[in-house]
């Protein structure tokens, strides 16, 4: 480095990956898919492995935090209680 107080930029340009090298051989394919198609996969996958949500469906308006909580906690109390039941089976 020189006194000037410049950067030696030469020292810092050097490329990182030979860009004149060939990559390698790809193969098979991923196939791509539109974002429905990716949630679907994914909703059947969620489904095949038995897994469900412990909130029924829709949209739930809560006065505090503390109510919200509160409903969120007896769901889940209520579904691990199922699926304890069910498994004793």
């Amino acid at each position: 480095m020189k006194a000037t107080g410049w950067i030696d930029t030469k020292r810092f340009m050097e490329p990182i990956v030979n860009l004149e090298e060939k990559f390698g051989k790809v193969v098979g394919k991923i196939r791509r898919r539109t974002p429905a198609e990716a949630l679907d996969r994914m909703v059947a996958r969620f489904h095949a492995m038995g897994l469900k949500l412990p909130y029924p469906k829709g949209v739930y308006r809560f006065k505090t935090f503390e109510e919200a909580n509160e409903w969120e906690m007896k769901h889940q109390i209520a579904a691990a209680v199922k699926r304890l039941r069910d498994h004793q089976r």
